[in-house]
């Protein structure tokens, strides 16, 4: 049985609209009811820092303040980790992010990414898998930074180099040490993010293969590389410096992990998810971050927390029930927000009620 991480108790401080808010959940999941614009979205996005520094908002710190206080904004999480209870604070401190583990000072996010395991399902996120292929390989990397603890570290180090690499060529400054330095980094990093991204996909296919809900439709991942696992990473930075000089007239890296095809198919059908309906792609999309749930619990024995906002809008009666249920079975600690607690009915005892 898989262990599970929970928030326990929650306060914010001047965070977005609320001036003052405290939560004991008592390690139960977690229903948020209320009017739209009342702030509801708002808890999540705090507890949704945990796993990446600017939320699922994608937003600055500054942008987090509550605009009728001065005083800086702060966020307190009494966090179960699955074997030990961490005290886990993150604040804003000159318009940058502040992070406490246990009453010591982090200097970066790592700290939390060891601890802590958060996925999340927005509206914004309707279209991810519809839109440019970037945005579906950034959907898979984050992903994969769920199961693997150094994927963000390595993709965040391929990253600066690459940046780094592709300033060089656009100066033209051609400093041959500087440069394979710089491709040597990018190199071996994607290496790694292939080995991970591939690895995170086997995992994550059996899963819906083998372990998902029927009443749900599934999903077929689909990936290809410019790189295999057979190569090197000598071979992928000869690579890179075979191309400097298209590089430098392009302005993009011709050959890298960034050119990666992640697609997604409905499995029934066998056809590329923008081609279903409106209502099976929410479907399938939902398919997808409920196996990544469950990938965690079987494949780590670790049950992430997991937050739904505005979910049920999109679902029919049939289809809350099948999601509520599913939630229950895996049993990790789920927050949900919605307009209307009337879609709990039957489910008055496994979650804890809030109605801002």
């Amino acid at each position: 049985m898989a262990t599970h991480c929970y928030i326990k108790k929650l306060k914010l401080h001047n965070f977005r609209n609320h001036s003052n808010f405290e939560l004991d959940s008592n390690c139960n999941s977690v229903v948020i009811t209320g009017k739209n614009g009342i702030g509801k979205t708002n808890i999540l996005e705090a507890i949704s820092l945990l796993a990446k520094s600017n939320g699922m908002k994608k937003a600055k710190a500054s942008e987090m303040q509550n605009r009728f206080s001065s005083e800086d904004w702060a966020v307190y999480y009494g966090f179960f980790n699955g074997t030990d209870f961490n005290s886990i604070g993150i604040a804003k401190n000159f318009n940058k992010k502040l992070i406490q583990v246990d009453g010591k000072t982090q200097s970066s996010y790592s700290s939390l990414y060891r601890i802590s395991n958060v996925v999340w399902l927005i509206p914004q996120m309707d279209y991810i898998l519809l839109n440019s292929p970037s945005d579906r390989l950034k959907f898979l990397d984050r992903i994969a930074s769920l199961f693997e603890e150094n994927y963000t570290y390595c993709y965040m180090r391929y990253r600066k180099a690459k940046h780094e690499r592709s300033k060089l060529l656009r100066e033209n400054i051609l400093d041959e040490n500087w440069l394979s330095s710089l491709e040597n980094i990018m190199a071996v990093n994607a290496v790694n993010i292939l080995d991970m991204r591939l690895s995170v996909l086997k995992i994550l296919q059996d899963t819906i293969d083998n372990h998902s809900t029927k009443f749900f439709p599934k999903v077929s991942l689909k990936f290809s590389s410019q790189l295999t696992l057979n190569d090197t990473a000598e071979y992928f930075q000869s690579r890179l410096k075979e191309n400097r000089a298209k590089d430098s007239l392009t302005g993009r890296v011709t050959f890298c992990v960034n050119n990666d095809r992640f697609q997604v198919f409905c499995q029934k059908r066998d056809i590329p998810i923008n081609l279903c309906s409106t209502g099976e792609q929410k479907l399938l999309l939902l398919s997808i971050i409920l196996s990544s749930v469950k990938a965690r619990c079987i494949h780590y024995n670790k049950a992430p927390l997991l937050l739904l906002d505005d979910i049920m809008s999109h679902l029919d009666k049939h289809y809350r029930k099948v999601l509520v249920e599913e939630i229950l079975s895996i049993k990790c600690q789920t927050w949900v927000t919605d307009v209307d607690r009337n879609n709990f009915d039957s489910y008055i005892d496994s979650f804890k009620f809030i109605e801002l």
